[in-house]
């Protein structure tokens, strides 16, 4: 009986446990949860004193100097003429480069303003390749003016056009000089400080934040601009955007004409990479993988099985990364180790490389991650060649199948049709594409959205190149009302791109 009653009061203690320790983690579960509910705050320090952005401007402003370049032009120029000879001064600054006045017959004189920074005792400055550029490119005199009022003639060691970065060079010693830091290490909504000389108003200082980081502002390419609500103006060109240690972390370089407050400056970490190609007088051997990429959006990642990384949707022929192995649908993820999100992020891990660095590059493909090397190519050199391109068609190949069209109207939202004679003479399509031509999008589809238009040619879906209708037919019904990934060519402006259309 004894015993009995031990065994239940021992059940009973045990029960009574069970029940504290499950409230007390119920409890802790619970608080858990509220806690993660709360609002997002910050710790708000050092609200009792100013930033000193004082004690910047006043150390930092011998650095800065005002420079002018002047050249020359000959004959009439035309209304509307773009001294400049660029969309990336109309871009920021309207039809007309500021300070250039248009030229009258026979030759005149034409004068352009910005600002640079020292940083060196001996007399370097960095500036931006468009203050120190000549009309229409051309040579042009350049007089630097540093903070006590001495003029010095400037020559110029090396530029970095894509960039826009130059760095000149005048004869002195002893000058006060900037510190070039550290623009990765930059936060959004760290205070920021402008120095230049905007509208002829010498060493003007102002103040700001970053506004964001890695702006694209005229397509994509090399940009990678830092973005500040610091006022800058004409003139603020080639100046230094500062941090609250008195480093250089910019070189100021655009405004957006059409908002206030919206201006953009190189990182100044970019500007370390070449800088000693600048110093040296040699040409920046910027590194060229040779893909083109897409996103990977929400379609993309359930047609490949992957979340993250950036989509190979073309690889050039013989180019190093066609040596190096990638292949088009590949998702690159890394490059070195450095994550890739995008695009952006992918040109600017390979222009930050030298031409013949060999560099890692993760991709997933086929369900695994893999890595392969890749010797990158020049790529001022594939720019050269592209410039050179006659445009002519290359020889002819075999000719597509012709014939009915294929309705994918309900199920894609599109529909295609074969390329015979008839359709490639109106189209304007040579023999050497083959697959089949898109002939209705519907207005209010996923297709529309993506950028599937008639008249553009499906070579390929997936990895499969195709022949013709026969071919694109045998690979939707693989697709199994799946997202489909499709290899388009434009006839219009000869460009290709990778489309994941998502079914109906």
């Amino acid at each position: 009986m004894n015993r009995q009653v031990k065994q239940v009061v021992s059940l009973s203690l045990f029960a009574v446990l069970c029940m504290a320790a499950g409230m007390a983690l119920s409890h802790r579960w619970v608080a858990q949860t509220r806690e993660e509910r709360m609002p997002v705050l910050v710790a708000a320090r050092g609200l009792d004193a100013l930033p000193p952005i004082a004690e910047v401007a006043e150390k930092l402003n011998p650095t800065v100097v005002a420079i002018l370049s002047t050249s020359f032009v000959k004959g009439q120029a035309k209304s509307g003429d773009d001294p400049s000879g660029g969309d990336f001064y109309t871009w920021f600054f309207g039809p007309q480069r500021p300070g250039a006045r248009r030229p009258r017959e026979g030759e005149e004189r034409v004068q352009d303003g910005g600002s640079g920074v020292l940083i060196s005792a001996d007399g370097e400055i960095l500036t931006n390749h468009h203050v120190i550029e000549g009309v229409k490119g051309g040579e042009a005199s350049i007089e630097v003016t540093i903070s006590d009022g001495r003029k010095f003639k400037a020559r110029l060691l090396g530029a970095d056009q894509e960039r826009d970065i130059a760095l000149v060079k005048i004869d002195a010693a002893g000058l006060p000089y900037a510190q070039l830091g550290d623009s990765d290490a930059l936060r959004v909504g760290e205070w920021v400080v402008a120095i230049g000389n905007p509208l002829g108003l010498d060493h003007t200082v102002t103040q700001g934040i970053i506004s964001a980081k890695g702006r694209q502002i005229t397509g994509p390419g090399l940009e990678s601009f830092l973005q500040t609500d610091a006022a800058i103006n004409r003139g603020n060109s080639g100046g230094p955007l500062l941090n609250l240690r008195g480093e250089v972390i910019g070189i100021n370089t655009a405004i957006r004409p059409d908002g206030q407050n919206i201006g953009f400056a190189v990182p100044v970490n970019m500007v370390k990479q070449v800088l000693a190609d600048l110093r040296g007088g040699r040409p920046v051997r910027r590194g060229f993988l040779g893909v083109g990429t897409r996103d990977l959006d929400a379609d993309f990642q359930g047609s490949l099985g992957v979340k993250a990384g950036v989509v190979v949707s073309e690889v050039v022929p013989d180019g190093p990364g066609d040596k190096g192995g990638i292949r088009r649908l590949d998702v690159i993820t890394a490059v070195d180790g450095t994550r890739i999100a995008n695009g952006d992020a992918l040109v600017a891990a390979i222009a930050g490389r030298r031409a013949g660095d060999t560099v890692k590059v993760t991709l997933f493909r086929d369900g695994q991650y893999q890595t392969i090397q890749a010797v990158l190519g020049d790529r001022q050199a594939m720019l050269q060649a592209e410039d050179g391109e006659d445009g002519t068609d290359a020889a002819p190949g075999a000719g597509a199948q012709g014939g009915r069209v294929l309705d994918l109207v309900r199920s894609y939202g599109f529909s295609v049709a074969g390329l015979n004679p008839a359709i490639r003479r109106q189209l304007g399509i040579g023999n050497d594409w083959n697959g089949v031509v898109v002939t209705y999008v519907a207005p209010r589809s996923a297709a529309m959205d993506r950028g599937l238009r008639a008249g553009f040619v499906i070579a390929a879906v997936g990895t499969r190149d195709l022949d013709g209708l026969q071919d694109f037919d045998q690979e939707i019904k693989k697709a199994g009302r799946k997202p489909i990934l499709l290899l388009v060519l434009d006839p219009q402006s000869n460009t290709q791109a990778t489309l994941a259309i998502p079914p109906r």
